[in-house]
Formats: structure tokens, sequence, C-alpha cells
């Protein structure tokens, strides 16, 4: 019983050194990477406004545009419609007359049918 439970205790122990182990090896990575990469250049001042001046034409043109389709779609919603041709009938007439001849000649139909 106490050789089990000290089997127990040693891989739990493995398995939480190997758990701790490849935390700090994530760890020293991500560090190692932040060093080796150069920082971003940082914008001046006249090429941040320049950038937002960009940024706001950029949004302008595509409010226009949002305008310019809704009211394209609102004028097709307010242009009358003509009604669609209805479909053609699936049985003809000479179909319809023809089945229901077949139908009174076999009577009646038996609910609750059985043998």
């Amino acid at each position: 019983m106490t050789a089990n439970l000290i089997l127990a205790l040693q891989i739990t122990l493995v398995g939480m050194g190997l758990v701790f182990i490849a935390i700090l090896l994530l760890w020293g990575l991500m560090v190692l990477l932040v060093r080796l990469t150069p920082e971003r250049p940082q914008l001046s001042l006249q090429e941040a406004q320049h950038s937002d001046e960009a940024e706001i034409k950029r949004k302008r043109r595509a409010a226009a545009i949002a305008v310019a389709v809704a009211l394209a779609q609102q004028e097709e919603a307010n242009e009358p419609h003509e009604f669609p041709i209805p479909p053609t009938a699936l049985v003809s007439a000479w179909q319809a007359v023809m089945r229901t001849n077949v139908l009174e000649k076999r009577g009646p139909t038996r609910r609750g049918y059985s043998r």
C-alpha cells in the first residue's frame, strides 16, 4: 500500500515539475523574443497628422458610398412593383375532372381499415 502511495506521489511531483519547467521555458522564450525584436519607430507629429487626415478621408468616402447605396435601395423600394404572373396549375382542368371520376367510381373511403 505504501509503495503505491510513494509511486503516486513521485508521479505527481514529476508531472508538476514538468508543468512548471514548461511555464518557465515559455516565459524565457517570450523574454528572448522581446529583446531580439526591434522596437517600432515612433511616428513624428506631422506623419501622425497626415495619417489621421488620410483616415478621415477614407471614412468620408465610405460614408458617402453607404449613403448612395441606401438612397438607391430606398428608390427601388418606392417604385411600384408589378405583380408576378401566378404559376401555372400543376393539374389541368381535364386532369382534375378525370381524377374526380376515378375517385367517384371507387366509392367512399374506409377509415380504420384492418384485415
